[in-house]
């Protein structure tokens, strides 16, 4: 039983000695940077290809219509009457606000009554010139005072009876009937509405950007809006230290109201066939931008230069070219150089 024993501890210790041998012949485990270097920086690659290129500048600001007037109040008074709702279009000399004519400051029944005498006899003087009944001398004496009464006259109704300043839709009413109001109040807004303006207000280093004729957009209930670039302003504003950019949309049907603030985009630059990259695959050094690119299963180094900027894109003048297999992913692994393994 013991000869059996130790013939048992002595197959166990060999065996153990030989586990631990063949252990020790096992080659060690491999870094992830030699793996690397043998097969290369795992990188996901692009191929650069023409692209079309639009940078737009964006502001809000407010829209009007292409002609615009506010109509205010020459003397105080009672308003007797208003002949016009909001959104009814009107005619150039259509009443809109008709004052209380009974106004001790304004006297129009005096200057109606002295217009409506001395026509009557103005009308009749001339008559009896034409006759042969009366001498030039009478007849021009009388048209003096009948052209002074109706000039007076016309003066005196037009601060009482508030007319339209041109054709257009009446955009804001201000006032009701039987307010009281003091001179020089604002009552009414007449707007031309086919075509719409905006004037934008511009940086000294936006302003160069800007030509007449580029493209404008807007967007108002879900539709879009194409205009134009219409007028440049050549000198800055004092007050606002800005230049302003007049832009105009045709607004047909009405759709754009006047007096709302917008978003407003204008094309500044476009380039239908462009390089382009993603702002955030440029790096930097004491030599200027880089990208990667691939060339023969290597990382290569391209320094590159920009042109236009927009958003998170920018246009590449020079550095890249069409067809070059442009790293976008693993490029903070990389250096000129590195052996790289391209992942799809």
């Amino acid at each position: 039983m013991k000869s059996i024993l130790k013939l048992f501890s002595a197959t166990i210790f060999i065996s153990t000695l030989l586990l631990t041998s063949c252990g020790d012949d096992k080659p060690d485990a491999k870094s992830m940077d030699e793996i690397r270097k043998e097969e290369g920086i795992p990188v996901q690659v692009e191929e650069v290809k023409y692209q079309p290129f639009n940078k737009y500048l964006t502001f809000f600001s407010k829209l009007t219509g292409i002609k615009e007037a506010t109509k205010s109040s020459i003397v105080g008074g009672k308003i007797e009457k208003i002949n016009a709702s909001v959104g009814d279009y009107v005619r150039e000399k259509q009443i809109i606000v008709e004052f209380d004519t009974y106004n001790p400051g304004v006297q129009y029944e005096q200057a109606k009554s002295a217009y409506e005498n001395l026509k009557k006899n103005y009308e009749r003087v001339k008559a009896l010139l034409e006759a042969g009944e009366t001498s030039q001398a009478n007849y021009d004496a009388i048209e003096t005072q009948y052209l002074v009464a109706k000039r007076n006259y016309e003066s005196v109704r037009q601060m009482l009876f508030i007319e339209a300043p041109f054709d257009g839709i009446l955009v804001d009413m201000k006032v009701n009937v039987g307010d009281n109001v003091k001179g020089d109040v604002p009552l009414f807004t007449v707007s031309q509405t086919n075509k719409m303006r905006s004037k934008i207000w511009v940086s000294e280093k936006e302003i160069s950007q800007f030509k007449k004729g580029m493209k404008a957009i807007t967007e108002y209930n879900g539709q879009q809006f194409i205009g134009k670039v219409v007028e440049i302003s050549l000198a800055m504003d004092p007050a606002k230290q800005a230049f302003f950019v007049e832009v105009e949309f045709d607004n047909p049907k009405g759709i754009i109201k006047s007096g709302v603030t917008n978003e407003i985009r204008i094309l500044t630059y476009e380039k239908p066939n462009a390089v382009i990259i993603q702002r955030s695959l440029v790096n930097n050094d004491e030599k200027g931008s880089y990208v990667f690119v691939v060339e023969n299963n290597k990382a290569v180094k391209r320094y590159i230069t920009n042109g236009n900027e927009s958003g998170l894109f920018y246009e590449v003048s020079n550095g890249l070219k069409v067809g070059d297999m442009l790293v976008v992913k693993g490029a903070s692994q990389l250096e000129d150089g590195s052996k790289v393994n391209v992942i799809q």
